[in-house]
């Protein structure tokens, strides 16, 4: 029998991003790189797709729309595991992805609530109205829109954002959110120019953590993970070489995501133990700030 999510579950496809939002808890306001090409994990997901079943699927990055392979992964991924596919962007390269609109109409066949959906960040609230003319533009007949950004209740029939959304004729939805503040990222600046990780009670970080709150389990390169920066910080390190002990390096570098090949030894455990917290929940913050931030595009000046 599939083992069945009712959370989401994030697929993330890219390190590259266009801004710069300071504390982004993927590390993508730095000159992180590497991107994933669907063609090159297709197969690797269809055996994922004989051991379990998703019912909401996030497609992010990264900028995940700065993939060449976006479109790719949008119908790769509904056709494999049957479900409705949620696109989630910073909203800036909508009208600038040839075929995205196509790819989106296409997940309308198999159903469910985040069929077709691209899912917006809207970073600075001084862009909603260029970001709301570039939703019209995007979409084909718009015949719905609601949200407190243009005061319309949302629909008892309907979900999505509170603060705007619009729906098509085509069953096509985009949802804007505010997401204009962050809380401190596991990824911190040092003073010589490095970075470097937290030193924290790993219980008391996962249970103030936002990925372990809202389950936000991650399939990065064909592997499954318990979140995202226990998949990324490695990868980070890779590039940058983290100011941290030896000791902490081989911890960072410790921890094993499922896959396919192992799901029939270790999934029963990964998923009793999904709850609870890892150690490299050590590297994490305890203490949660959140901080206004200022996105800028990156290799530019503006806001």
């Amino acid at each position: 029998m599939k083992y069945k999510f009712e959370n989401k579950v994030e697929f993330y496809i890219t390190n590259v991003c266009n801004l710069t939002c300071e504390n982004c808890n993927r590390y993508n306001n730095y000159n992180f790189r590497g991107w994933q090409r669907w063609s090159d994990y297709a197969d690797i997901y269809r055996k994922w797709s004989e051991h379990i079943e998703l019912k909401n699927v996030v497609i992010m990055g990264g900028e995940p729309l700065l993939n060449p392979t976006v479109n790719d992964w949008i119908t790769g991924l509904t056709d494999t595991f049957k479900c409705g596919i949620q696109v989630l962007t910073n909203g800036t390269r909508l009208n600038k992805t040839p075929g995205l609109y196509d790819a989106l109409a296409q997940t309308q066949q198999h159903g469910g609530p985040h069929v077709g959906c691209v899912q917006i960040s809207l970073h600075n609230v001084d862009h909603f109205d260029e970001l709301k003319q570039n939703i019209k533009s995007f979409l084909s007949t718009p015949v719905e829109e609601y949200g407190t950004a243009i005061g319309v209740d949302l629909p008892n029939n309907a979900w999505g954002s509170m603060y705007y959304s619009m729906r098509d004729v085509n069953g096509v939805l985009i949802n804007v959110h505010l997401a204009n503040d962050f809380y401190n990222a596991s990824i911190q600046p040092t003073a010589n120019g490095r970075f470097t990780l937290y030193d924290s009670d790993p219980i008391v970080a996962h249970e103030k953590c936002g990925f372990a709150m809202y389950k936000c389990y991650h399939f990065i390169r064909g592997k499954l993970y318990k979140c995202g920066p226990v998949a990324l910080m490695p990868e980070f390190d890779e590039q940058f070489n983290l100011d941290i002990s030896d000791q902490d390096r081989k911890l960072l570098h410790g921890y094993r995501p499922l896959t396919p090949e192992s799901w029939s030894w270790k999934s029963q455990r990964w998923i009793d133990n999904l709850d609870q917290p890892i150690p490299q929940c050590k590297f994490c913050p305890q203490n949660f700030t959140n901080t206004k931030i200022w996105p800028v595009v990156k290799n530019s000046k503006t806001q």
